[in-house]
């Protein structure tokens, strides 16, 4: 048996002032997924992180994302390329792998949220006029 066809997982528990957070991180093929849930306020005990892992495994919410793991090469590498990646990593903002992939989930439901609140304001804005229209028909109905 091969050992990457098996789900490689993390479960990390951080201290995000005022709250601690999971964060749960899997690993199949070329998916990597990864979900943050936020604990509370107390630090919370082993026993309560298996049992929610246990039992609400499915109320996470994963954002799921494919790898492009770099094969790295026993080569030298020429010093000014080392420059242009270190450049280029950096360029890429500072954070772990789940730190990019959560922010990343963050930054789609804002403009899913957005998109959403903006068709809401379309449709009232209609609504609204077509009662004007509506009230302004009924009044000089009878003249």
């Amino acid at each position: 048996m091969n050992i990457d066809n098996f789900v490689k997982g993390k479960a990390v528990v951080v201290f995000d002032p005022p709250f601690y957070r999971l964060i749960i991180e899997n690993t199949f093929d070329d998916n990597y997924e990864v979900a943050k849930v936020t604990l509370g306020t107390s630090e919370p005990s082993a026993y309560s992180i298996n049992n929610l892992i246990n039992k609400k495994w499915s109320r996470f919410r994963f954002y799921q994302k494919t790898t492009d793991e770099v094969d790295i090469s026993e080569k030298r590498i020429n010093p000014k390329r080392l420059q242009r990646i270190s450049r280029k990593e950096v360029s890429k903002g500072i954070g772990t792998k789940a730190q990019q992939a959560l922010k990343e989930q963050s930054q789609l439901e804002k403009k899913t949220s957005k998109n959403k609140k903006s068709e809401y304001n379309r449709e009232k804005k209609l609504m609204n006029f077509k009662m004007k229209q509506h009230k302004k028909m009924e009044k000089h109905k009878g003249h």
